[in-house]
Parts: structure tokens; C-alpha cells; sequence
């Protein structure tokens, strides 16, 4: 059975995000296996100057204990995701972008030789590949116009192609918060 990592930001009372997510839920029951990381309550870290430095400048070094658990949360975020076949990532879009909690989280998995890796005479190759994200995007209006721009989409986009992770999403207007579309476009693929 394959293994589905459902990432959620809902911190919102009456939260249009917390409904697709449990619709999801009740329609992947019985298909795939799935771990839930609530953000609202398991925040990532934020890359600051002490864990920063680690992760970007100590290659792949021997960590002492200390810098082990000062890096405990990262290396988590980052198993989820290796461990994991298929991603949701849901949260509503704040300010015609990522709430910041969800950009932590992507800065938490896009990881050098782990997630994605530079190869000699070929550049930068995601390492994360045979797996799919699906993005349950929850906004307060249709940013389908022209005109209208919103940069939650093409951040999330960017990032899961630059590790290997094919991409669908659902972006959903406040007032039809139903998941039927899914159901009937991607079900064979995800499960």
C-alpha cells in the first residue's frame, strides 16, 4: 500500500482547508497509508544563523549530539518526504502567497543530497522522483483572471519540480469546497 504524507496549515476556526483535508481523508481511507503533520501544532524551524550554517555549509559532515537535536525537526520534515510516496499540501493562500509556516516547511525539505542533489555535467537533479504532491489550495477568491496574480502556485510548483515531485493541484474559491474533481481526475494516479 503506498504511503501518503498529508502536510495541513489550517489555523482557522470554521477553516475551509480543514474540510478538504478531511474530505481527502475520508476519500483516500482504505487506499494508502497515510501520516498527518498538522503545522498549526508541529511548526517547522525556521532556517536561522545556527541551524542554517549546519545544513548549508557542513556538507555531509558527522554531527555531534548537540547539533543532532538542534537539527532534529529538519531531519524529520525531511524523512516524512523521503518516506513518503504520494504529498498533500493543503493551506489556505495569505496575502497572494504562502502563509509563512508552509514556506518553512518547504525551506525544511529542499535539502542537498538528500532531496535534490548536484551532478557533475548534468546540474541539479530532484531525488525525490516516483513521487506526486497534490496541492489543496484554499483561497478567498478566483485568481483565474488576468490581471491577477497569486505566487503561492508557481512557489510550490518550482520547488516540487526542483526535487523531482510531480505536481497537481486544486485550487478552490472558499464557496465550492469539494474534492469531486479529484476524485474523478486523479484517483488511479495518486492511489
Amino acid at each position: 500500500m503506498k504511503k501518503t504524507l498529508i502536510v495541513s496549515y489550517a489555523p482557522r476556526k470554521g477553516s475551509y482547508t480543514k474540510e478538504l483535508v478531511n474530505e481527502f481523508i475520508d476519500l483516500a481511507t482504505d487506499k494508502t497509508e497515510i501520516t498527518f503533520l498538522d503545522l498549526t501544532t508541529s511548526p517547522p524551524d525556521l532556517l536561522l544563523t545556527d541551524n542554517l550554517n549546519l545544513i548549508w555549509y557542513g556538507g555531509q559532515p558527522e554531527y555531534t549530539e548537540e547539533e543532532k537535536e538542534r537539527l532534529s525537526n529538519h531531519f524529520q520534515l525531511t524523512q516524512q518526504v523521503l518516506d513518503a510516496d504520494n504529498i498533500v499540501l493543503a493551506s489556505p493562500m495569505y496575502n497572494f502567497s504562502l502563509p509563512a509556516t508552509v514556506k518553512a516547511w518547504v525551506d525544511a525539505i529542499v535539502v542537498n543530497n538528500k532531496t535534490f542533489a548536484f551532478i557533475e555535467g548534468e546540474g541539479f537533479k530532484g531525488l525525490c522522483e516516483n513521487k506526486n504532491a497534490l496541492v489543496l489550495l484554499v483561497s478567498g477568491g478566483d485568481y483565474s483572471e488576468e490581471g491577477m496574480n497569486e505566487y503561492y502556485s508557481p512557489t510550490i510548483k518550482t520547488n516540487f519540480d526542483y526535487i523531482g515531485i510531480g505536481y497537481f493541484g486544486v485550487t478552490v474559491p472558499p464557496f465550492s469546497v469539494k474534492l469531486c474533481h479529484f476524485e474523478r481526475s486523479y484517483n488511479n494516479t495518486f492511489f
